[in-house]
């Protein structure tokens, strides 16, 4: 849940901090909810969600994605990567979001739009400085907007602003808290450890028959045989029915060149570093220096940016025309820098960063995947004509073995198996698919299935469930020898674990540990460990457990899976030097306060989403996304 909601919560920053940008238009668009009073696909407090709201939000997405990724992302591809799931976090999350600040009664007059359009540079004339109404038309125009609509958005942008907001402190974490994590990073512990064995343990005792017997009677549980099945499958994939079908190879080469374009061109990508000044001037003298040898990290932490911040991972998903014009220019090389491009912000500096070059998939290599493709139709039509022979049998009263029979297939008998493909005795049946087994999980004893998907998508499966033999207690003297067994393994574990409270008791009254441990003839480990240490004894929980122990504090635990455990003292806390350069530890305090804040807007948002109440219909969603929509 957590993990979900982290995301969800990025997106929501995402949005309330860059939403007011106008490249998120183009992303997302004008919402217009329509609320339904029954059969939603999405639901969010009182606000409903269309399945054509979901399809539209999907698209405006999508769209965008397959432009950043130079048409080779598919709308399949992006069904199968969760881009639905995305657009629904997006849409319940954001919706959750505008409803609570309603009913905190938070607005925005129209003063405030007033004021942010003056005072945001995006509308503003770069060479007064001044808004200027036609920067604000040429970019409404540029995303299909109405100056109502974009007041709006604006407003409704402003509002979540105010409210999230409100909850992060957006600064870096205090100086305490800093230093107590950096601290904690170079925390260094020594201790001294022994690890207990069965030799150190004493002698072993020897059971007696009423031992076992007692033993067997109060773990029933670990001796009872799980539910067996008895079952026959039929398992019909794709490859059962490829035999005499061809592909003509002037076909596939239709193929190749139709999606050629689309599928296998990988066109060429551009990555640069971008910085937008307000006067020509500034602009010509950056570009000098560039060109001079100036690294462009230079210029951008000059601006109070970090390279990172500069840097556009692909030219081809610049909004600006003119700056993408000169981006993707020809003869440009790797570290050139053009001449200052006129923006609609400001002027635009640029140095290419890297170039990978176009590549095309040959046809050769997609051979194999042309002909699946190709025989994917007939193949699937003649399984269907398999599977409607089957069942038209199957409704005269036949039993699967003899409709498979009629098909041209034969059953396999499977069984008895129970849930994790044992059989009696502890051995593994394989070629059972974890669908097919839980299917004759689910079967009452003398039910047959209908057709049903493989979870490969390869195929279907039937399922006759024949018998089913019910948990039972095993006879003492069928399990007698596993009982043994696991009695000496439970007398070995009692004995080890006595010797471990005698080392503690020992210490506590007054006995070194170096004392104690030479009663068992062995010699304490002595090292210094720090907070990743880890060996074969010491296990990453047991290390975070002497962290937590206080000097002089003996700790324990178990040492692999022997039933042996280990023993440490812990003897000093000290700290180790610290590798982190006094430059770098404001940047640790920022990134400290980031995480604080992340933290306290992912509580924050999933109360809101909890209080709201989500609600999305799984069942549509699938049905409206399935294949590839």
């Amino acid at each position: 849940m957590l993990s979900q909601v982290r995301d969800t919560l990025k997106g929501v920053v995402a949005y309330i901090v860059v939403g007011l940008l106008i490249v998120a238009f183009a992303a997302f668009g004008v919402p217009e909810l329509a609320n339904f009073t029954s059969g939603s696909t999405v639901k969010v407090g009182n606000e409903s969600f269309s399945q054509q709201y979901i399809v539209n939000e999907f698209d405006q997405l999508y769209q965008r994605r397959a432009r950043e990724s130079g048409g080779a992302l598919s709308r399949e591809d992006a069904i199968a990567s969760g881009m639905p799931t995305q657009v629904i976090d997006m849409v319940t999350t954001q919706s959750a979001i505008a409803q609570y600040a309603e009913k905190m009664n938070l607005a925005i007059p129209r003063e405030a739009v007033r004021e942010y359009l003056q005072n945001n540079e995006s509308f503003q004339n770069p060479a007064t400085g001044q808004f200027d109404r036609l920067m604000l038309d040429t970019i409404l125009q540029n995303n299909s907007l109405t100056v109502s609509g974009f007041e709006q958005i604006i407003k409704e942008d402003l509002t979540r602003s105010q409210l999230v907001e409100s909850v992060a402190a957006s600064g870096p974490a205090p100086d305490p808290f800093t230093e107590a994590l950096l601290l904690r990073e170079t925390e260094r512990r020594n201790i001294a450890y022994i690890t207990v064995t069965d030799e150190m343990a004493g002698v072993a005792a020897e059971p007696t028959p009423a031992d076992i017997e007692q033993f067997y009677n109060e773990n029933e549980s670990v001796f009872t045989s799980p539910e067996y099945r008895t079952f026959d499958m039929l398992v019909l994939r794709d490859d059962d029915f490829r035999e005499g079908l061809e592909v003509p190879e002037e076909e596939m080469r239709r193929l190749y060149d139709l999606g050629k374009e689309r599928l296998y061109d990988k066109p060429e990508k551009r990555s640069l570093y971008q910085l937008t000044f307000q006067d020509e001037a500034e602009a010509n003298a950056a570009v000098a220096s560039l060109r001079q040898g100036e690294p462009f990290e230079n210029l951008a932490q000059a601006r109070g940016m970090t390279l990172d911040a500069a840097t556009l991972d692909d030219a081809s998903a610049i909004v600006d025309p003119s700056v993408s014009s000169a981006a993707l220019a020809e003869g440009l090389n790797e570290g050139d820098v053009p001449d200052p491009i006129r923006s609609l912000f400001g002027w635009t500096v640029i140095q290419i960063a890297n170039i990978e070059p176009a590549e095309t998939t040959t046809f050769e290599e997609v051979r194999d995947e042309l002909a699946a493709d190709y025989l994917a139709q007939d193949i699937r039509r003649r399984m269907q004509d398999a599977i409607d022979e089957i069942e038209e049998v199957r409704d005269t009263g036949a039993e699967l073995d003899e409709a498979a029979e009629a098909a041209g297939f034969s059953v396999v008998s499977v069984g008895p198996v129970d849930r994790l493909s044992f059989a009696p005795g502890g051995a593994i049946i394989s070629d059972i698919p974890g669908e097919v087994l839980e299917e004759a999980f689910n079967l009452e004893e003398g039910e047959q299935s209908e057709a049903l998907r493989l979870s490969e998508d390869d195929g279907y499966f039937f399922v006759a469930l024949r018998e089913v033999t019910p948990p039972a207690l095993q006879p003492l003297d069928y399990v007698r020898d596993d009982a043994e067994q696991r009695w000496r393994d439970r007398e070995r574990r009692q004995r080890i674990s006595n010797t471990v409270t005698l080392i503690r008791n020992e210490v506590e009254s007054g006995k070194s540990f170096e004392e104690v441990a030479d009663q068992f003839s062995r010699a304490p480990i002595v090292t210094t460990i720090d907070r990743r240490f880890q060996n074969e004894v010491i296990s990453p929980s047991f290390n975070e457990q002497i962290f937590f122990a206080n000097k002089g504090d003996l700790v324990s635990a178990p040492a692999g899976s022997s039933g042996a455990q280990v023993v440490a003292e812990i003897r000093a806390i000290g700290y180790g030097r610290n590798q982190i350069a006094p430059q770098e530890v404001e940047q640790i305090r920022q990134m400290f306060g980031f995480q604080l804040d992340q933290e306290l807007l992912e509580a924050f948002v999933l109360s809101i989403r909890d209080d709201m109440g989500v609600k999305v219909n799984n069942d549509q969603i699938e049905a409206l996304f399935r294949d590839g929509y």
